[in-house]
């Protein structure tokens, strides 16, 4: 007991590094795990966006199509 005590006693910074060191890892291991959930959700959110703006393309398309289509048809009756 007393060669633990004289360890401790001894070298007592060397182990306020340690716990330092480990308490730090965890901040950072915490950290990137916030980032990594942070980044899915915007990656979701931009998922979301992107169909939608397929979606709204694909009408645009269609309304424009039916504009020259409405657009020929009132010349040729002319």
């Amino acid at each position: 007991m007393s060669e633990s005590k004289s360890f401790v006693k001894d070298n007592w910074s060397m182990l306020i590094w340690l716990l330092a060191a480990v308490f730090a890892a965890g901040g950072i291991y915490a950290e990137f795990t916030s980032l990594k959930m942070e980044l899915k959700t915007v990656h979701e959110r931009l998922d979301k966006k992107i169909v939608l703006i397929d979606v709204l393309e694909e009408r645009v398309y269609n309304l424009e199509l039916r504009g020259e289509y409405d657009k020929g048809f009132r010349e040729s009756n002319k």
